[in-house]
């Protein structure tokens, strides 16, 4: 049975899942969940969501008559059940270990920028304090991701990894493309209001790597 992905597509945990779809080539249907015009996404109508796995929150899989939320909860089931894939963990110890720290930066340091500019965009309008704060919090943390990729292509394997998918689809609100920008008007806000500043060309290039399997 193929895969079902229930998603906001701009959602950074729905944009981990399908890299790690893309990155293991498993094919899968994409159905994304309708946000009402006028509406904060925290009041839209998730009922579609609730009916499946009784929580209100994106991504949601299906697959062989399961159902499952939370990202880091869909890639290591795909991690289990299709062992003939790329992998995205490792069968070592310490590696495995730092994978889940760089997870852990990802899930609870480098979305705190992405989370300032979000709080920008529910307001009438945005704060300028507020938006260099984020810019200066992200400049900070992405100090760790540069030294990483000086030698390193990836963050803590020779290869893609859960760490990756984590970190780098935040990271890349602060490099929206053009074409986002137009078309969305908080992908608009991220772009004006939030950026890597200098020296960081190492992890601009390593989130296109990254984002390069989000098709």
């Amino acid at each position: 049975m193929p895969i079902t992905l229930h998603e906001i597509p701009p959602s950074p945990n729905n944009i981990k899942v399908r890299i790690g779809l893309n990155y293991k080539g498993i094919p899968f249907e994409r159905r994304p969940i309708p946000m009402q015009p006028g509406v904060p996404p925290s009041q839209s109508d998730r009922s579609s969501l609730t009916a499946l796995t009784r929580q209100p929150f994106t991504p949601v899989l299906e697959h062989d008559g399961i159902r499952m939320f939370d990202s880091s909860a869909i890639l290591r089931y795909l991690e289990a059940n299709f062992p003939e894939t790329p992998t995205i963990v490792s069968p070592d110890y310490n590696t495995m270990r730092e994978i889940e720290r760089w997870e852990s930066f990802g899930r609870t340091q480098a979305n705190q920028p992405v989370s300032i500019i979000f709080g920008q965009a529910m307001s009438e309008a945005p704060d300028p304090s507020e938006c260099q704060r984020a810019c200066q919090l992200a400049h900070q943390l992405t100090a760790a991701t540069e030294e990483r990729l000086v030698e390193h292509d990836w963050l803590a394997t020779d290869h893609l990894s859960i760490g990756d998918i984590v970190v780098a689809p935040l990271l890349f609100y602060a490099m929206v493309p053009d074409a986002a920008a137009a078309a969305n008007p908080i992908a608009r806000l991220f772009q004006q209001h939030l950026d890597l500043g200098p020296e960081r060309e190492r992890t601009r290039a390593w989130v296109q790597r990254v984002m390069a399997y989000d098709q």
